[in-house]
């Protein structure tokens, strides 16, 4: 059974791909402070006003995430 996590945060509008990459760069950093090893992220197009930056994570990180830099969503991948 997989226990990854794919941790989502919408960003809408004409400077939504920047914003995307800008806040990819802020979580990094955060994570890389946090000391929480991440392996898999990245910034995802669903249209041209709407990009989304993304982390997969172990579920044992779901609270701590939730909690500390409130994704728009999350899924199990």
């Amino acid at each position: 059974m997989n226990k990854n996590l794919k941790f989502v945060w919408d960003f809408y509008g004409a400077d939504s791909e920047k914003t995307a990459n800008h806040s990819l760069n802020h979580i990094q950093e955060f994570l890389v402070k946090s000391e929480i090893n991440i392996d898999i992220y990245g910034v995802e197009k669903v249209s041209e006003n709407h990009y989304y930056s993304f982390i997969i994570l172990n579920i044992k990180h779901l609270e701590f995430i939730k909690k500390k830099l409130k994704p728009s969503r999350g899924f199990k991948c």
